[in-house]
């Protein structure tokens, strides 16, 4: 494959990975409150080649999407939760709203 129809594939393939969907999350739904992650989306590459005799094409890359914050929506209230490193991110969401983590455990607020 010529290293420009390589580059445009890759470039064509990152341009999906860091869409705005991914950055700013799908809305939950948790009682009244609408939770909203946001992340942080890391992307490099490399892409080199040599045409000649033997036509060669190398690349290498990485991405990584690490949740930075909630959005945290009850009516006209609307917060920002930042996700620090000493927090877990099951704790961030239990502090924020009890409801998302009985929403997925099929539990109704208050039951034990």
């Amino acid at each position: 494959m010529a290293i420009e129809k390589f580059a445009e594939t890759l470039l064509e393939k990152l341009r999906f990975i860091t869409q705005a969907e991914t950055v700013i999350g799908e809305p939950i739904q948790a009682g009244e409150s609408t939770v909203v992650p946001v992340s942080r989306v890391s992307v490099g590459f490399g892409l080199g080649g040599h045409a000649g005799k033997g036509e060669l094409t190398a690349s290498g890359g990485g991405a990584s999407v690490e949740p930075v914050a909630f959005l945290v929506i009850k009516g006209d209230d609307v917060r920002v939760m930042p996700i620090t490193k000493d927090s877990s991110l099951v704790s961030k969401v239990m502090d924020i709203v009890p409801d998302v983590v009985n929403k997925f455990s099929g539990k109704k607020s208050g039951e034990v």
